[in-house]
């Protein structure tokens, strides 16, 4: 009893830790001025938005279209070789779920844009990050495996490369995020949003 109680409160004290140091590198962040250097950052959160929207549209559909399509396999039905294929089920149920979490994201991330809503980007930034965080992993254990081997530096560029842009397009939404959370019409305006519709809408701070 008294050791689960103590790892309890080791992972409560690691959690807080961890947060608090999310907290502060996010603080002491310096925001982006605009995006890829030719869009504003509404413009540029907006893209990646739309972009992951239509991704899980897509992946959604291709889920459905595999599960439903009439080709036949060693003379049944494709669908009835599936049921027998637990591996190749479980794959397009699980890709088709997080397809449609990614398109309820992303349109949380547009809807946040338009109504200038902090709370709904800071989910989409949420997301975002916690994808990152989980394709970095699956690129580091590749690079594990080519450890010693002539592959090795190919898969290194890729995780560094990867990694980059994930945190590059992570620090474009956070900017914007705290333009808008700022409760200010002037930062939303220079993050690319119309004055008008910045002085109109009251931005929904997070609590």
């Amino acid at each position: 009893m008294k050791a689960a109680t103590m790892k309890r409160w080791q992972f409560r004290i690691i959690k807080i830790l961890g947060w608090s140091l999310i907290g502060h590198l996010m603080s002491t962040t310096k925001l982006a001025d605009n995006c890829c250097v030719c869009f504003t950052l509404a413009t540029g959160v907006t893209i990646i938005a739309t972009l992951d929207l239509i991704q899980g549209l897509l992946t959604v559909f291709l889920g459905v279209a595999c599960l439903l399509m009439p080709e036949t396999f060693k003379g049944h039905p494709l669908a009835h070789h599936y049921l027998y294929n637990e591996t190749t089920m479980v794959a397009i149920l699980v890709m088709s779920l997080i397809g449609s979490i990614s398109a309820y994201f992303s349109w949380c991330a547009i809807k946040g844009i338009r109504n200038l809503d902090s709370s709904l980007l800071w989910k989409f930034f949420l997301w975002k990050a916690g994808r990152a965080f989980f394709f970095s992993l699956l690129l580091l254990s590749d690079v594990w495996k080519t450890f010693g081997t002539a592959m090795f530096g190919s898969y290194l560029l890729v995780l560094f490369m990867s990694t980059a842009w994930r945190a590059y397009l992570l620090w474009i939404i956070f900017s914007l995020y705290e333009m808008i959370n700022t409760n200010d019409a002037s930062s939303a305006a220079e993050a690319g949003i119309l004055r008008q519709d910045a002085d109109e809408r009251r931005p929904i701070v997070l609590p």
